[in-house]
């Protein structure tokens, strides 16, 4: 296989940047790095098998988190989480190698096979773990939740920006840098410097959440960083990313005070008359970007000439091809969805499954499917069934009740409560999105450090404060014995 040479120098810097930053004790520089790769993906390679940089930094700091997963594994979501990675090994052993899912394709490489792919996975999510560790560690050490907000939306405007760009020039960044993905596939939507339209989308959807949360304390031109995100948004055309920027707006309306209400809703008042003004003024991309949402919300326009189905299979048809084929094989073996079907392995067995119509004339049985669901619940069922999902949900459960608690706590400094009031937001925000769609980059790992870091500074001004009470307990009763008193 030839190996396209920006894809190496590529990877060479992926892994140079934080080597560079680690031996220089920059812990700071290296999660700003961490943040905008997040969603600037022009260093995340396909050499061997999808590696994001933000992972890679997880793999070098592995052997740290090895050596220290004992101190973390005192903490109840961290427990929750060690639980679920352990029954995903038993099933990556029982579904990888002892019972294997078949390959029916007869045509996937070693690294798409069971065994290649439960190995993959679960290295990937070590490395998650490892990630998460160490930015939960510099969050505990004191690091602000704001500059880690700034970094999010430095990257995803950059992003966002070059999407813009692409759409009035018709130069695709993305693939003179990588070699990935031809300009073609994609004409008439915009990437950015991500895999995809609906990548861009995503991104763009976290970067006008967090400027819209965050505002002034990021940036003094949040606007404009607004703007850009907004226009990138809607320039991908994604339903999926409309979906999210829509739930993050309900999310405000529903759980923030009324100022961040009026604000939320003077955006989406924003968009709405764009896109009014849009549909006047460009009238062929507005139609485009009809169709194209159509197509994705419609299932008659997939599905021509197909007879309905139960209400099951007619939301799964709705979805996109990965999750509605993963969806239509849990339907149909629903003990798999108790039980779970091993890391990521659900592709295997959901390749015959393909939705009829559109999907499995691309999709054919020779090609099948090799992505796991992209919609957080479906993805916790497929890979470790209703026990992975409970514990998801106990986990997200334990860092909302500390990260609130953190955000009024009264030893705390002022500014300190008021950093952890938007480190609230952002957890709420992460855990809504990943549980309707799963990011490319491993994005959710950074709002796992959040909770995580939220439960360990709860503990411990607890702590403190369990310890003034007593000494103050001391000194008055000292002090009742010097004055006589019993």
């Amino acid at each position: 296989m030839d190996i396209d040479i920006r894809q190496l120098v590529l990877l060479l810097i992926a892994i140079a940047v934080p080597l560079v930053l680690i031996r220089r004790r920059q812990s700071r520089l290296l999660v700003a790095w961490v943040c905008v790769t997040f969603f600037v993906q022009i260093f995340d390679t396909v050499i061997l098998t999808n590696l994001p940089a933000g992972r890679i930094v997880g793999l070098l700091f592995l052997p740290s988190a090895v050596r220290t997963i004992y101190q973390w594994a005192r903490l109840r979501p961290i427990q929750a989480w060690l639980v679920n990675f352990g029954w995903l090994v038993l099933l990556g052993l029982m579904f990888g190698f002892l019972w294997p899912w078949p390959d029916t394709t007869l045509a996937r490489p070693f690294s798409l096979q069971a065994p290649g792919r439960t190995l993959i996975y679960l290295t990937r999510t070590l490395a998650d773990l490892s990630l998460a560790i160490f930015l939960a560690r510099e969050l505990v050490s004191g690091l602000s939740l704001v500059w880690i907000g700034r970094w999010l939306t430095v990257g995803a405007t950059l992003s966002s920006l070059v999407g813009v760009l692409q759409f009035f020039f018709d130069v695709d960044l993305y693939f003179a840098l990588t070699g990935l993905g031809e300009q073609v596939v994609f004409m008439g939507r915009s990437r950015g410097l991500v895999g995809e339209p609906r990548a861009l989308g995503l991104a763009c959807a976290y970067g006008s959440m967090i400027l819209l949360l965050g505002r002034k304390s990021l940036t003094r031109f949040w606007a404009v960083f607004l703007l850009i995100n907004l226009t990138g948004l809607l320039l991908t055309y994604s339903a999926s990313s409309l979906v999210l920027f829509l739930a993050g707006i309900l999310v405000v309306l529903l759980f923030f005070s009324n100022q961040e209400r009026l604000i939320a809703l003077a955006v989406l008042g924003f968009m709405l008359t764009v896109i009014f003004f849009s549909s006047i003024l460009l009238p062929e991309q507005f139609a485009f970007a009809v169709d194209t949402l159509r197509y994705r919300f419609d299932p008659e326009v997939k599905l021509s000439g197909i007879p309905p189905g139960t209400w099951a299979q007619e939301i799964a048809y709705r979805l996109d091809v990965f999750d509605a084929s993963a969806l239509l094989f849990l339907i149909d073996q629903p003990l798999y969805a108790l039980l779970g079907t091993g890391p990521g392995l659900v592709t295997l067995p959901a390749s015959d499954y393909i939705p009829p119509g559109q999907y499995s004339s691309i999709w054919t049985a020779e090609v099948g499917i090799n992505s796991p669901p992209y919609h957080g619940l479906l993805l916790e069922i497929a890979n470790s069934g209703l026990l992975g999902l409970a514990l998801w949900v106990w986990q997200v459960r334990l860092c909302l009740l500390s990260l609130r608690r953190l955000s009024v706590f009264p030893s705390a400094t002022r500014r300190r409560r008021e950093d952890w009031v938007f480190g609230y937001a952002l957890f709420l925000l992460g855990a809504t999105f990943y549980f309707i769609q799963v990011s490319y980059s491993p994005v959710w790992s950074l709002f796992l450090a959040i909770g995580w870091a939220g439960v360990v500074l709860e503990e411990k001004y607890e702590a403190s404060s369990a310890a003034s009470e007593w000494d103050l307990s001391l000194a008055s009763d000292e002090l009742g014995r010097e004055r006589g008193f019993r």
